[in-house]
């Protein structure tokens, strides 16, 4: 049995961690799981299904690291104290209710505690711990909070919904989760990347197109625009070029890279544009469904062909099927 093990969302913030001199020891759990199948299957079919889907995004080898993951995670699971550090956003609010929901399956450790954070009074506009300093993190580890019988509860529940190949708890749970103070904000964001009932856009795709229209059509200044109104899902550059590509296989939008895999400084120096077709579109003249079809995962709903599927109004805050 470990003493201590903390478990964080990605390398760079468990690189500022071993710089900040906490007792115990360091492990990444960081699958995307806002995008992708995200299925109830066991594990080897998880990371087949994923791995394929990363596969197909230009990125290699996930179905080995995804196994391996899960697997360094279990052994941490038998740790006197195991600590996880995830924090606001869609990313790892699906990151943490997984490693719940799977620690209440397996067994849970002697002591299991969080350090979950929003803000940072040094952090105008906070994203995540990567925004931290080492002295920073260290200061928040005397902050960690036990996680109750209720908060596991919450994210048992929370991923039975995210996994259903039919969404509607998920609207359900929004209401009522609690003991996790920013998985009910992370859920109403994922709501939120169904096509919408008017434009069959998602709020990632509204907001780039808008953008691009605008003439931000870069990769700063489209990241740094979407961050600064969208702290509960900070896009990534890889996400952002797959936006842009469906956006200008629908027409949309001209000039974005058609290489496999994600280049943010391909992008800069293309600079994406709006098409007129694409003005039609944020206009609500052009349903983005119904006009180019749709082929995207949101957990376990796959939303495929040109309708109806899933689709969330956020003005009347319902799923309708259109």
């Amino acid at each position: 049995m470990e003493g201590i093990v903390h478990v964080c969302n990605g390398d760079v913030t468990a690189d500022l961690l071993s710089l900040a001199d906490l007792p115990g020891d360091i492990r990444v759990w960081a699958d995307a799981l806002d995008r992708g199948p995200v299925l109830p299957v066991s594990d080897a079919e998880s990371y087949k299904a994923r791995g394929a889907f990363w596969a197909e995004h230009g990125h290699d080898g996930a179905e080995k690291k995804l196994a391996e993951y899960d697997r360094l995670f279990d052994e941490a699971a038998s740790a006197e104290e195991l600590i996880l550090w995830y924090e606001h956003d869609l990313f790892d609010q699906f990151a943490l209710v997984r490693l719940l929901a799977r620690l209440a399956r397996r067994g849970l450790p002697a002591q299991l505690t969080i350090v979950s954070i929003d803000r940072h009074p040094d952090v105008p506009n906070f994203l995540g711990f990567g925004q931290l300093e080492p002295t920073q993190l260290a200061e928040l580890w005397p902050r960690r909070t036990p996680l109750s019988r209720d908060a596991i509860d919450e994210a048992v529940a929370a991923w039975i919904a995210i996994t259903a190949a039919d969404p509607r708890a998920v609207p359900f749970l929004v209401k009522r989760v609690k003991a996790l103070p920013f998985l009910a904000g992370a859920l109403e964001r994922h709501l939120e990347e169904f096509p919408d009932p008017t434009s069959g856009m998602s709020r990632t795709e509204r907001q780039v197109l808008a953008a691009v229209a605008r003439g931000e059509g870069n990769t700063q200044a489209l990241m740094k625009g979407s961050q600064a109104i969208d702290p509960r899902y900070p896009i990534t550059d890889d996400y952002l070029v797959d936006r842009l590509r469906v956006l200008q296989a629908c027409g949309f939008v001209e000039g974005v890279a058609a290489s496999a895999k994600a280049s943010s400084d391909k992008l800069v120096e293309l600079n994406a544009t709006v098409t007129a077709k694409g003005r039609q579109a944020l206009a609500g003249a052009i349903d983005r469904v119904h006009e180019c079809g749709i082929d995207d995962w949101r957990g376990g709903v796959h939303l495929n062909g040109r309708g109806p599927v899933w689709r969330w109004s956020s003005s009347e805050r319902k799923l309708v099927e259109r």
